[in-house]
């Protein structure tokens, strides 16, 4: 099989085709460098900035009639409003049954008026004002 040369390895042929290669007259060159000056010398950027503006200001002219001013000023809004919501941040969930969790489990309180009944916090029944508590049993005589 044929291996693949590399690229900066050239063949003979090329090599050939490099030495007989038709250099330009010393006349053609000094004609296109002239012209090519030329043609940079009549470049002027002040003026295609001028005509940029002046085009502009005609065109905002021609449209403010219209009401198209104010339909550009809300199509510009709601493009700030849907890139706004792009790139909000969200706040991330957080896991609530995680081996962290579980071993910095607080117990759960009750609130206030309130009292625990196996799992759940029930409303407590309130005594009413100056009842009499009334003991089973023996007295404690310390």
């Amino acid at each position: 099989m044929r291996r693949f040369r590399r690229r900066y390895e050239s063949s003979d042929i090329e090599e050939e085709l490099r030495q007989a290669r038709p250099e330009p007259r010393s006349e053609f060159l000094v004609s296109l460098a002239e012209r090519v000056r030329a043609q940079q010398r009549g470049a002027r950027p002040g003026l295609r900035i001028a005509l940029a503006g002046a085009l502009t200001v005609a065109l905002l002219a021609a449209l403010a009639p219209v009401g198209a001013l104010g339909s550009a000023g809300s199509a510009v809004g709601a493009m700030v409003n849907a890139a706004t919501h792009v790139a909000a941040t969200h706040t991330r969930p957080v896991a609530s049954h995680t081996p962290a969790a579980n071993q910095y489990n607080k117990k759960k309180k009750c609130p206030k008026g309130t009292k625990k009944k196996g799992t759940k916090c029930v409303k407590a029944k309130r005594a009413t004002k100056g009842a009499r508590v009334r003991r089973h049993g023996p007295h404690f005589t310390g």
